[in-house]
This record gives C-alpha cells, structure tokens and sequence, in this order.
C-alpha cells in the first residue's frame, strides 16, 4: 500500500482471507483499501464484521482518520474520544493516550490549540510512552508551547536515544516546527536535510516533507514549496488517511499563487475543495483556502 501498489494490496487482503487468515492488520487494511476506492458500503462492512470481535475497539480510530482526511474534524473528535473510552474501559492506557494524542494533534493542525492543549495534557497523564510523546510534541510545538514541546522532545531524546525512528525523523520535524512557528524558516529545513533518507516512511506521514514545504513558502519559493507538496500527493499509500495530504492541496494552490500560475492555484483549490466537500463549515484552513481562491486574478 505504501507503494501506491493498491490492486496488488486488495489482492493480496483477498487471498489471507481466502486461506481463512484474520487479524486487526488484515482489517483495518481492507478497511483502508476500500476508503481509498471511496467504497462507503465496503466500508460499512468492514466496520459491520469488526463488531463484537476483540477488533471493534480499533475501529472508532479508523473512522475517525477517515473523518479528519474528509475534513469533518468534529466527528473526528467524537470517534478518537470513543476510541480512548473503550481502550480505558479494557485497561489499555498506551492506546488511550495514542488515540487521545491523534486527537490532540488534529485540533493543533485545525488551529484549535486550547483543545489540543488540553487533550496533550491528558494523553501524556495516561502515558508517556514514545509514541504518545513524539506527537505530544509536535502538537505542542505547532500550538506555540515551546518550553513544553522542547521538554518533552529533551525526556524524548533522553529516554529512547535508540529508538530510530525518534530521533531520525520525530524529533527533527519537532525542531522544524518549532523554527517554523518563529519564522526560521532556513533552520527548518536544515533541521529537514537529516530527515530526507526517511521521508517516505510511512511512519513519517508525510510530516517532513509537509513542514518542507511551509518552509518555502515562508521564503516565498513557490516552485521549492510545489515540489515538496507535489511529492505528498504522488505517495498517498504511505498515509492514506493523513489530513496532511488535502492540506497538500492547499499547499500546492499557495505555491502555485507564488509563482503566478494561476490556473494551477485554481485546480489545487478545487481539489482541496471537492476532498473537503463535507468538511466542518468553520474549518479555519478550509476558510482561509475559500478566501484566498476567492481573491484569485
């Protein structure tokens, strides 16, 4: 899936479930490969087989990315906040503070930093594992809490220095976003240039690049900024579900804006637009997207 290799992905799902194979993995695929098909009934049956098997605590989560990837962050809120209520209900506290911090960063990447303040806080008093932290800060970060994010990127390096993925990729996007929310836009992407082995890692999500190409933008290098955002929409299957991705969109209209293409600007707003059809009316992103296409020559 990763590899944007879907039919060899659904083939693949068809024959474990042929031989009888089951697992959470095998679900949420099939789960995954029909939201990319845009199947709402495969869907539905998907989230319909899972119930009253030991998979149906994971499920909220899956609709809840699905919700945040279509823009309906409201819903999104609800179903990671019933996701966190089950894993606490069967004792499962790290996966409580994970869906409690997907949550968090989503209100943080929405602009609803009181929220997502509040719900960091939570997520960290119910674990401080790796996870639960790498994305406590980030959000953190993208919220402007500083000291806060900085800390935690410090218990981060301190407690898990060999743990690859931490402190190759995690806690340099931290930094990026930092440098970023003070307007240091060249220390970003040098915080970036160590990350680029690692950018289509799924367990990036897209983040790097992302962060890479706010970082043009604030230089105001629209054609730097499109090839960066371009990247994240050729490599859908690496976060299928990542609200990174039409907000790649959003991006790519910007860049294009830049550098004077217009019709360019207009399609990559439509686009953002036809994903986001249903999306929270008072989605600031979304507002500003409308405004901005809005003032389009």
């Amino acid at each position: 899936m990763a590899l944007n290799r879907f039919a060899e992905a659904r083939t693949l799902v068809d024959e474990a479930r042929a031989r009888e194979l089951d697992s959470i993995g095998l679900r949420r695929a099939a789960y995954t490969l029909a939201f990319l098909d845009n199947d709402s009934s495969a869907m539905a049956r998907e989230l319909k087989a899972a119930r009253g098997t030991t998979t149906e605590m994971w499920t909220s989560s899956w609709e809840a990315r699905t919700s945040l990837f279509a823009g309906r962050f409201e819903a999104a809120h609800e179903l990671f906040q019933r996701s966190v209520q089950d894993a606490l209900r069967d004792n499962f506290r790290e996966l409580g503070a994970q869906w409690t911090m997907e949550d968090a960063e989503a209100h943080a990447i929405a602009g609803q930093c009181a929220e997502a303040r509040r719900e960091a806080a939570a997520g960290i008093e119910l674990s401080r594992d790796n996870f639960t932290l790498e994305r406590a800060a980030r959000t953190l970060a993208l919220c402007d809490a500083g000291n806060q994010a900085s800390a935690l990127a410090h218990e981060l390096a301190s407690r898990f220095s060999n743990a690859a993925l931490t402190t190759r990729i995690q806690l340099p996007v931290t930094d990026a976003v930092l440098a970023l929310r003070r307007g240091e836009s060249a220390r970003a992407l040098e915080s970036l240039d160590a990350v680029a082995p690692y950018d289509h890692a799924p367990s990036s999500e897209f983040w790097p690049t992302y962060l890479r190409g706010l970082a043009y933008l604030q230089l105001k290098d629209g054609h730097a900024a499109g090839v960066q955002f371009e990247d994240i929409l050729s490599h859908r299957g690496e976060a299928p579900t990542s609200p990174l991705y039409p907000l790649a969109h959003l991006g790519a209209a910007r860049a294009a804006a830049l550098t004077g293409n217009v019709s360019q600007a207009r399609m990559s707003y439509e686009r953002l637009f036809s994903l986001w059809n249903g999306a929270d009316s008072t989605l600031q992103p979304l507002k500003e997207a409308r405004f901005e296409y809005a003032r389009l020559q």
